[in-house]
Parts: C-alpha cells; structure tokens; sequence
C-alpha cells in the first residue's frame, strides 16, 4: 500500500514539473515576443498600476501604461522570473528631457532662424560662441541684431558650426531676476530733483528719455548691484523688461496701477517707489522712476 502511495505520489509531482516545464516554455515564448502569458494566473494590483502573472514556479510582473485593460503591448515594464523574483520600475532619469537655458545676444536674424552669442559665463559659451536656433514656421516675432534673448532647448548641443540646438522656448529677456533699488533723495543730496538717467540721444536702442525723480534709482540683477544707466547702456536688461515686468506685477495684483487721461500715460505703484511710462497724445513716451508719492503733476511735462 505505500509501496503504491510512493508511486502515485511520485508521478503527481512528475506530471506537475511536466506542466511546469511546459507552461514556463510556452509563456517564456509569448513574453519574450510581447505577448500576454496565458497559463497563468492573473492578479491586479489595488492601483491598477501593476500585474502580476503566477505560473507554475514563474510569474511574469507587468506594469501597464494607463489601465490594465489596455493592449499587453503598451506595458511600460515587463520581466519573467521565478516566484521568488522582486522586480520594480527604475527610477526616471532626472536629467532625461531636463529643460536647459542660457542668455545671449541675437547677432544674426532671419524669417526662419537666429544665430544667438551665449553670454560671457553661460556654460554653452564653453561649447560654442555662436548658436543657430531654427524658428517655427509662420513665427510672427521679430529679434532684431543686439536683442538680449533667453533660450529654453532640450537634449544636447549639436556640433557644428554654427553649433545647434532644438529650442523649445525663445524669450526676448536679459535675465530671470532682477529688482529696482530706489533711494529717495535726501536734503544733503546735491544732484536735481529730476534728473535724466539716459538721454535718448546717448542710445540709439531708445527714442525717448529716462528720467529719475527724487532720488537715485539701481538695480539688483541676479544679486548684482548695479546703476539703473550702467545695466541700460550694456545691454544688461532692457527699459521695455522693466515695463513688461510692471505690468506682469499689476496682473498678479503685487501692485496698483492709475491711468491717466492725457492719452494713455500709466503709473505703476510700488510700495516704496513709482514709475510712469508717459504716453501723451503731444508724443511724449518718457519714462519715469522716483519716490512712492510721485504722480503726473510733479514732472511738469
């Protein structure tokens, strides 16, 4: 009887290495071509975001893309091994499709491409000193030569020469940060209450005059100080970047602004200083930057 036994008992266990055998040969065939295993049993994890496939001393982990529902095809991960296998997704690469930019000046200019200068310090200077970046068809804007130009690209520097890149973002900007640093004029102070920063006849980059208003006006550009005349004449940021920045700060409500009905002049309201960009139906577009107080009626213009 257990003569018997031994024998039945060693036959289950030869039919089930067969089946093992087998079913590990027909499902190794299916993954490895990108099909779904068939004998096996399947089991959805609670978010959906996995399965797994439990087999005759296999399993196959599977993680899907959207929905476990969806084509075996379109898994994002898949890997066969034994039951005791641990298998997870590896963790992305940060630096895959990882948004790079740098600063530059436009020294050529087309319809369908410029050719930018990195800016001294950017890390591409090291790369190349000059960068084509194709535009996009039916692009409407215009980057004049000399125009300060902030370049969002993915993947790599392509060598050449010009070198290239695949620009994902081209901006009329000379740099992400920077502040007005005012300094109202005090008694002792020996310079005007009005005074010109840059005459338009020191620039050909302006038409128009900037005045300061009772005091003195710099400005902090990626934590640098600077004379607001020094950072305009170098091209280090722009009087439209400074307008531009106002006006993205009065739709974020960081600020007031007061229109004024002699054609379209505008203040803007800092907490410790103010500008006026004048736009008078007489043609005068001056701009002016002075003390928190300061309005239209003082500049007697």
């Amino acid at each position: 009887m257990n003569k018997k036994l031994l024998i039945i008992t060693l036959i289950f266990f030869l039919i089930i290495i067969v089946l093992a055998f087998i079913t590990n040969y027909v499902d190794t065939g299916r993954v490895t071509t990108g099909h779904e295993p068939k004998c096996c049993i399947k089991i959805v994890s609670y978010d959906g975001s996995k399965v797994t496939y439990w087999g005759l001393g296999y399993k196959v982990i599977r993680y899907v893309g959207l929905s476990p529902n969806e084509p075996y095809e379109n898994n994002i991960g898949v890997k066969m091994g034994s039951w005791f296998m641990k298998y997870e997704l590896p963790e992305p690469d940060s630096t895959l499709n990882k948004d790079h930019s740098f600063f530059g000046k436009v020294i050529e200019s087309t319809n369908t491409y410029i050719i930018v200068e990195p800016n001294e310090g950017e890390g591409e200077r090291k790369i190349a000193d000059k960068i084509s970046i194709s535009l996009e068809k039916n692009n409407d804007a215009l980057y004049e030569i000399g125009t300060n130009v902030k370049i969002t690209y993915h993947d790599n520097i392509m060598e050449s020469y010009p070198a290239q890149i695949k620009a994902t973002k081209v901006e009329i900007k000379s740099a992400d940060n920077f502040e007005i640093l005012f300094k109202e004029r005090q008694k002792t102070d020996s310079y005007n209450k009005k005074y010109a920063i840059l005459d338009k006849t020191e620039s050909d980059k302006y038409d128009y005059n900037i005045y300061a208003y009772n005091g003195s006006v710099n400005i902090r550009i990626d934590n640098k100080e600077y004379s607001l005349k020094q950072v305009l004449t170098e091209n280090k940021i722009t009087m439209n970047e400074i307008i531009e920045k106002a006006n993205q700060d009065e739709r974020n409500g960081k600020i007031k602004v007061e229109m004024y009905k002699d054609g379209g002049s505008i203040l803007y309201k800092y907490d410790n200083y103010a500008i006026i960009k004048c736009h008078t139906l007489e043609g005068n577009r001056d701009v002016y930057i002075g003390s928190k107080d300061m309005s239209i009626n003082d500049l007697k213009i």
